[in-house]
């Protein structure tokens, strides 16, 4: 018997699809609210909740904001990658995460599987190698890709033609902060100096402490930025190393191999093997029998408020699972049941943010 037929995935210019980066968002929200003067959030019975609260607060924000029609959420598994078997000290120094991010993260992700948010993630790489991957398929679809991070690595990522644009973070959002920063060519060469096409060698030259990674002792990013903008990359670099003089030289000629090593460790993998397709990761809604206990469980009021006056006093913000995307030419099989949008979730920034027992 034959595979049944597939139809291709056409997008059209307006299709667009949010790439989030889930450690990074997740951090962020924990550290907003864990580390703020209120203190971390909990429920009445001490479960931990700055990272969900933070987080879906955040995530929501995004998605009313940008109008994705796919989304997914690519997280580190925590084991080690190919990066650390190519060197052991890769991210050492780090500090461990906090004793209550694990089941924060824990029940995050069982919220956002209820939610119908694709959660991706591959053993043996990182939540950046999954993201440029997805970036790299959806844009050669002709989606129009976001990614949301506050990682600069990510900066890469965008190209020319600005298919590809990173939703910059500030270090405490999901607290009431102003949204992110959309990130283009010009915004990263503003911010770094240097164009996106340029963050590799960047790194391979001034190093990146975060991630452990050397770069070339004694370059800073001053000297970097100025070696980039008059070569262009690293390999013209060391093609012009004799027409660069004194000290820099002889830096230069030490750490050539660190160089090379940091450049390669700094590079986001663009093909890595993922089991799921842009088609599973188009927004669908969800279905309120599953989320609520959830929300009940995680003491989340104003989100529980929310899905409970969406459905039963706004018909209007209901709408069939099965309704057929405008980026589909074909119509998905419709179930018997009825999803609720995102919509009805998206939270009105208060004034000020107060603690919350959620």
């Amino acid at each position: 018997m034959s595979p049944a037929y597939t139809p291709p995935l056409t997008a059209t210019s307006a299709s667009k699809i949010v790439l989030v980066d889930g450690h990074s968002l997740a951090f962020r929200a924990y550290f907003a609210f864990a580390k703020g003067r209120d203190g971390g959030l909990r429920t009445s019975t001490g479960i931990p909740t700055s990272v969900s609260y933070g987080f879906l607060k955040a995530l929501l924000e995004t998605i009313d904001l940008e109008q994705p029609d796919y989304l997914a959420i690519a997280f580190d598994l925590g084991g080690a990658t190919y990066r650390h078997d190519a060197d052991e000290t890769y991210k050492a120094g780090r500090p461990e995460a906090p004793e209550d991010f694990k089941p924060d993260l824990d029940n995050l992700q069982e919220l956002l599987k209820a939610l119908n948010l694709p959660i991706v993630f591959t053993p043996g790489y990182e939540a950046d190698d999954v993201i440029g991957t997805l970036a790299r398929r959806a844009s050669q679809e002709g989606f129009q890709v976001k990614i949301l991070s506050g990682d600069r690595d990510l900066f890469q990522l965008i190209d020319p033609a600005e298919q590809v644009k990173v939703l910059y973070m500030s270090t405490t959002y999901g607290k009431g902060t102003q949204p992110p920063r959309e990130f283009g060519v010009e915004q990263v060469k503003e911010k770094l100096g240097v164009l996106p096409s340029q963050v590799v060698d960047f790194k391979a030259l001034c190093g990146d402490p975060s991630d452990n990674i050397p770069g070339v002792k004694g370059i800073g990013e001053k000297t970097a930025v100025q070696l980039l903008t008059t070569y262009g990359t690293l390999e013209n670099v060391y093609a012009s190393i004799d027409e660069i003089k004194g000290a820099v030289k002889k830096k230069l000629e030490a750490g050539l191999e660190d160089a090379r090593h940091s450049q390669w460790m700094a590079q986001i993998h663009l093909d890595v093997p993922l089991d799921i397709d842009l088609r599973s990761c188009q927004l669908q809604g969800f279905e309120e029998a599953t989320v609520l206990p959830i929300l009940e469980k995680l003491e989340f009021k104003s989100f529980l408020t929310r899905v409970k006056n969406g459905s039963s006093n706004s018909p209007g913000r209901m709408k069939p699972r099965c309704q057929p995307s405008r980026l589909l030419s074909h119509r998905l099989p419709c179930p018997p049941t009825r999803a609720t949008t995102y919509g009805s979730l998206a939270p009105k920034t208060p004034r000020r943010l107060r603690k919350l027992k959620q």
